[in-house]
């Protein structure tokens, strides 16, 4: 698409605006570009935002952003995230969690720290160069109407020039204090948590210094805190504000360098950034109205303790682009009311988890403190311990996903499909680089008749086969053993990778493919 300038928006035809070019804007503007949509993104700040915010994100994110093709470009901005460990004031342990090992299941390591910054202008650089997208900066939406006809009436902020234009679609990625959010009178449920902290990024100079190697939350009464280590030479601590103290009085060199004190001082480190934040757990009521949605902070908002805001928001952003591409190309309209039905219980039960974490962290009644603390050593000299970060988080139970005859979700549903590394062709590659970007069917040692192959064909359904003389073939045995789990033969993939359902045999797989026709093709 050519690129337009700001005073002929008015002349251009969009189908999807999306407000807010954060790390969740940006991605759904890459997103729909890849699907061919056209698009406009805009955001009120002409760079990215420069204040610390997130640091971690997990390998279903990473499978995104390798979809969108940018996955070798964040090689220098990326790195692994450390094991997390609760510590007690006295240093002692309370819980360890840790991420699965290789093979990474999902091809991506579990977990990743990464720098925000570059990363956004990584993904504002790719969306830049898609045909179908254009990206304004320095314009505010300052009025929406008509939700069910979206019409955006836009000001150019070094001009103060206006101009209206109409979307087929909004999505507003626009944060916590969300214009959009506002503007459609949405309000928030909220799950009561509501912490002031200070966050700090440094970078470390070239003297050594003794620091953490890992993650910790130090659980101490006196002044709950957090250390990340981050990629390369920055690292990051977070404070609990107490009771009493000001963001104006704490946000200062002085008061952050006594902070810092316990690990490094002046000459060792330098204070990148910091900011104060107001850590809450909230969910929109409503997802959407008439044809504008809200994803992201817009719409839920994470205490930071298991680095879920970004995340979740990505995870919108996925679920989203390929309903709005696929109605946008005729697919049926009640797709889009899979968006909510989906991800709003999913994202309020991550929040409830990392809210709980939260309260166990954020404890400063030195009585309570301490009972949490026998409590969870006891459970360390148990074995109990040590927790795998990714088994805190459930599938998708609602939807665009297929059901057995009792009504529970198939076998798989709703998970993450594995995304094992394949050879075809004499070439190595990672799974979803061969799938493009509809249904898929992937299957290992079952043989295909003519009923499934036509109805796979008329649905628009790849079929991969791995083994046998021509299949793929997988150099580790992370999706053989994926199947073996579910005691399975053939999996029904999303365009986001979800999994619609596993089958056992054919029959199964045939009944999976009617309710899967039964979403995109026949529902209206």
């Amino acid at each position: 698409m050519e690129k337009i300038e700001f005073k002929r928006l008015a002349a251009a035809d969009f189908q999807v605006v999306v407000v807010g070019l954060g790390p969740v804007g940006i991605t759904i503007c890459n997103l729909l570009g890849n699907l061919g949509v056209s698009v406009l993104g805009i955001d009120a700040r002409d760079d990215v935002f420069a204040l610390p915010r997130a640091v971690g994100m997990d390998h279903e994110v990473m499978r995104v952003f390798q979809g969108v093709g940018i996955a070798d470009d964040l090689a220098s901005v990326v790195g692994e995230y450390k094991d997390s460990e609760y510590r007690a004031a006295d240093g002692s342990l309370l819980r360890r969690f840790v991420s699965p090992a290789r093979p990474y299941q999902l091809g991506w390591p579990a977990y990743l720290t990464f720098v925000q910054p570059p990363l956004e202008r990584i993904l504002r650089d790719k969306a830049s160069n898609a045909p179908t997208v254009t990206i304004l900066t320095g314009v505010e939406v300052t009025a929406l109407d008509d939700p069910s006809k979206p019409r955006l009436m836009l000001r150019e902020m070094s001009t103060g020039d206006t101009t209206a234009v109409n979307a087929t679609y909004v999505v507003g990625c626009d944060g916590g204090n969300s214009f959009v959010r506002r503007t459609l009178e949405i309000g928030f449920e909220d799950l009561l948590f509501d912490q002031p902290w200070l966050v700090i990024d440094v970078v470390l100079g070239e003297e050594s210094v003794d620091l953490p190697q890992t993650n910790v939350q130090f659980c101490n009464p006196a002044r709950p805190h957090t250390f990340v280590v981050l990629p390369g030479n920055l690292r990051r601590w977070e404070f609990m504000m107490l009771p009493g103290e000001t963001a104006e009085e704490i946000n200062q060199p002085e008061r952050i360098w006594e902070l810092l004190s316990p690990w490094i001082k002046p000459g060792q480190a330098e204070i990148w950034r910091s900011a104060t934040y107001r850590f809450h757990a909230l969910v929109a009521e409503s997802w959407r109205k008439g044809n504008v949605f809200l994803a992201g902070d817009a719409c839920h908002m994470t205490p930071p303790f298991l680095a879920q805001g970004m995340v979740q928001g990505i995870k919108d952003t996925s679920n989203l682009a390929w309903k709005i591409a696929r109605v946008l190309q005729g697919g049926p309209a009640t797709l889009l009311d899979t968006y909510e039905q989906e991800r709003r219980p999913l994202v309020r039960k991550v929040i409830s988890i990392t809210k709980n974490l939260g309260e166990v962290i954020c404890e400063i009644d030195e009585e309570r403190a301490e009972a949490r603390n026998v409590a969870m050593k006891a459970l360390v000299a148990e074995g109990k311990g040590t927790v795998v970060r990714q088994s805190l988080f459930p599938p998708i139970t609602d939807g665009i996903i297929g059901f057995q005859g009792d009504g529970q979700p198939a076998r798989g549903a709703g998970e993450a499909c594995p995304q094992p590394r394949v050879m075809a062709d004499g070439k190595s590659f990672l799974l979803d680089d061969l799938l493009g970007r509809d249904f898929a069917i992937l299957a290992l040692g079952m043989n295909f008749g003519d009923t499934v192959r036509n109805r796979a064909r008329r649905l628009g359904t790849r079929l991969f086969e791995f083994g046998g003389e021509h299949g793929l073939r997988e150099e580790n045995h992370v999706f053989e053993d994926w199947l073996s789990k579910w005691a399975c033969r053939a999996v029904i993939v999303r365009p986001d990778r979800v999994v619609f359902g596993c089958a056992v045999d054919e029959s199964e797989l045939a009944e999976l493919l009617d309710q899967l026709a039964r979403w995109i093709e026949l529902q209206s």
